[in-house]
């Protein structure tokens, strides 16, 4: 039963978050993204240090996939452009306006109980302090989705929407990295230390990776290959 009402949830969710572009075809943007909370949330509550907790998995799910549907709502309602759809702060309102929009929409897939953790689980995002346990695991599902390479996507999709390049991809980083936000993001955004490690694990191969983009984009590879290899001193062959 329980895995008939979560196929229900990823079909209504599917159906609710895919907007159209201008040509009929679907941003699959904030779709993938939820997507990536939802599995995440659910690996997390498996972790040794979550899986003592007694969680809703079908609320977990339900609450994953609509955290974000206010920007769905605003796009619907005209009042957001599509191509800013998860590239903006979200509004105060967000949380609140995405939990009642979900209560709405599954109705009659959850149960009342299962419904109301949901809810709760997606206003706790606004919270200093989740109270839930579903709540604590969607936020750090969230947040662990900013670690990560589908991490840049973001900032390319920006980057072409604005008319940058690479190299604002490139600099924004950097100037994150410089004023220490990674290591202060880490720090707030992470309770459970299994999700921490990870976080910090993404963000040193994130960081390797965005140095070899560097040295790409400025062609530093060409000018080591064109470097002459120094010499190695010669080794005197020994006699008898």
């Amino acid at each position: 039963m329980t895995g008939m009402k979560q196929d229900a949830i990823w079909n209504c969710a599917r159906a609710d978050l895919l907007v159209a572009t201008s040509h009929g075809d679907p941003d699959v943007f904030l779709w993938e993204h939820s997507v990536r909370v939802a599995q995440n949330a659910a690996r997390i509550a498996r972790l040794p240090d979550v899986a003592s907790h007694r969680v809703d998995q079908t609320a977990l799910l339900a609450a994953a996939l609509y955290h974000d549907a206010v920007w769905v709502i605003g796009f619907r309602e005209g009042r957001v452009d599509r191509k800013d759809i998860l590239l903006s702060p979200p509004p105060d309102f967000a949380w609140g306006q995405a939990a009642a929009w979900m209560e709405t929409r599954l109705a009659s897939v959850l149960t009342p109980g299962s419904l109301r953790r949901a809810a709760s689980a997606i206003r706790d995002l606004g919270a200093r302090e989740a109270e839930s346990i579903e709540g604590r695991i969607l936020t750090e599902a969230n947040n662990l989705d900013e670690f990560g390479l589908p991490a840049l996507w973001p900032a390319i999709r920006r980057g072409l929407i604005e008319g940058k390049g690479v190299q604002a991809v490139i600099d924004t980083w950097r100037r994150k990295k410089e004023y220490q936000f990674w290591g202060a993001r880490v720090r707030d955004s992470f309770r459970f230390p299994s999700v921490r490690k990870l976080a910090e694990r993404r963000l040193r191969r994130v960081e390797r990776i965005m140095a070899e983009l560097e040295r790409h984009h400025q062609g530093l590879d060409i000018v080591e290959a064109a470097s002459p290899s120094p010499r190695r001193p010669a080794t005197k062959k020994k006699t008898k």
